[in-house]
């Protein structure tokens, strides 16, 4: 009987102690128990201190789940959370770690926002929370904060812990109460001075108070009510103003298009480059001004002055005119008084002075030239030949061509010449000018030739503009003498 009584309480101490097991392990451990749908969610935290599997996970301090997976990736810890499918985790959420008490365990608390989105899908990403609030975090804080015045405090207590510290905070106390005696005394000396500044205040207070009566309060709201007004449409102009550069971006308009189209930027470009090729030979364009004097053997004489525009190097235009000596000699026989009917022949010379005018196109090649245009105001063209840099010219012209009824000349008016550059600017020139004109009052050519000689001046466009200057420096010096 005491046999059987020792295997009854065996039996009896075993089935206790399996029923308290299975109650700790339910009562621990419920997950192992649950059969509820899970929903995985995934985070990553810089710092995951703390956290083990199966840590808790809390929503408004209520369990909701468990940590199922912690894994290492890179220089962040990827956190997976189990969480009860029937709970609604809505976007916007955000995952923080807290702590229990000072000294308590930690948990994964997921913060929801109070106006939730759609509900996360299985195996989304929550993000953690930036500021957490947690008690770690206040304690790190406060623990740097008391390290700061710690440091603090070291600083005094070397700078104020020896005897040099204690004279230097007597000499502190000494001027403070230096400085106060001092400001007693300013204060007990210029009483008057001060009641003054008071007695103004309060003037000055009195004025404002006159001026700040009813009819200004009405001026002054008014003005404030036009600022309001001036404010409101400032604000609609710059309202437009956003509109138009809103518009502007979108390519709306003429502007619009003109800044954003891609096209009609090449557009304006290829503009751009037409016209620069239209206005670059303007801008190398060179200016001579050229003036000489020709004295003929028949005691004739012709200016001529011209302007030259070199649009190329091997092109210009050549502009100008001349004064044309135009002799001409009346005979008349008439009857002498008191000769006895004997007659007499009288001459009378007549020079016709005109002006003639000259436009000529000119091309080159290399040393050889041609002209082509008016001359003298008829049609006609010209060769020259160029030598020495061109201080040495060889010219021919051939103009004003004759006809069958002409008395004039046999062919056309032909003038053959040399001209020399010296200095630049002088130029020397002699030749034969029409040797195939008529004798006076003849069809016969004459038998005497023309030659003539010429000299001149000439000058190019940075000449005209070193003269200018040197006219305009010599008016302005003197107008500032008188």
């Amino acid at each position: 009987m005491s046999r059987m009584g020792t295997e009854f309480k065996v039996g009896l101490f075993t089935l206790l102690g399996v029923g308290a097991i299975a109650f700790a392990v339910f009562f621990v451990s419920p997950e192992l128990f649950d059969r509820k749908e899970k929903k995985v969610y995934k985070t990553a935290l810089k710092d995951a201190s703390g956290i083990l599997i199966n840590t808790h996970v809390k929503t408004n301090g209520v369990n909701i789940g468990r940590v199922s997976v912690i894994k290492l990736v890179e220089n962040t810890t990827e956190v997976e959370l189990e969480v009860e499918a029937q709970i609604l985790i809505p976007e916007g959420s955000e995952i923080a770690v807290r702590t229990v008490g000072f000294l308590g365990d930690k948990f994964i608390d997921v913060v929801r926002p109070e106006k939730g989105g759609a509900p996360l899908a299985n195996n989304a990403f929550i993000p953690p929370a930036k500021n957490t609030g947690d008690i770690a975090e206040v304690m790190g804080k406060v623990g740097s904060i008391a390290d700061d015045m710690k440091k603090v405090t070291e600083n005094l207590a070397k700078v104020l812990g020896d005897k040099r510290g204690e004279q230097r905070m007597e000499k502190i106390a000494e001027n403070i109460e230096k400085l106060t005696e001092a400001a007693k005394n300013i204060l007990q000396e210029n009483r008057s001075d001060v009641r003054a500044l008071v007695a103004n205040f309060k003037e000055v207070s009195t004025s404002l108070k006159e001026v700040m009566n009813d009819d200004n309060k009405a001026k002054i709201d008014r003005i404030l009510a036009n600022l309001d007004t001036s404010m409101d449409q400032i604000k609609g102009a710059s309202e437009n103003a956003k509109l138009i550069t809103q518009r502007i971006e979108k390519g709306e308009g003429t502007i619009g298009r003109l800044i954003n189209d891609d096209k009609t930027a090449d557009d304006i470009q290829a503009t751009l480059k037409d016209l620069r090729e239209v206005l670059s030979p303007v801008t190398k364009l060179q200016v001579a001004v050229e003036t000489h004097v020709e004295a003929r053997q028949d005691e004739t004489n012709q200016t001529y002055f011209n302007i030259r525009l070199n649009t190329r190097p091997d092109s210009f235009y050549l502009i100008g005119f001349t004064s044309f000596p135009d002799r001409v000699r009346d005979t008349a026989t008439e009857t002498l008084p008191g000769s006895a009917g004997k007659t007499a022949i009288r001459e009378t010379i007549r020079d016709n002075k005109a002006l003639r005018f000259n436009l000529q196109f000119g091309k080159r090649w290399g040393w050889i030239g041609a002209r082509l245009g008016l001359f003298e105001s008829t049609g006609g063209a010209a060769s020259d030949l160029y030598f020495w840099k061109d201080k040495f010219k060889l010219s021919l012209e051939v103009f004003d061509f004759s006809d069958k009824t002409d008395t004039t000349r046999r062919t056309a008016h032909l003038k053959a010449y040399a001209s020399v550059l010296f200095f630049d600017h002088l130029v020397a020139m002699a030749g034969l000018d029409d040797p195939t004109k008529y004798a006076e009052n003849t069809t016969k050519v004459r038998k005497k030739l023309n030659p003539f000689v010429g000299a001149g001046l000439t000058f190019n466009d940075q000449d005209l503009k070193t003269l200018f200057g040197a006219a305009a420096i010599g008016a302005t010096g003197a107008g500032s003498g008188l």
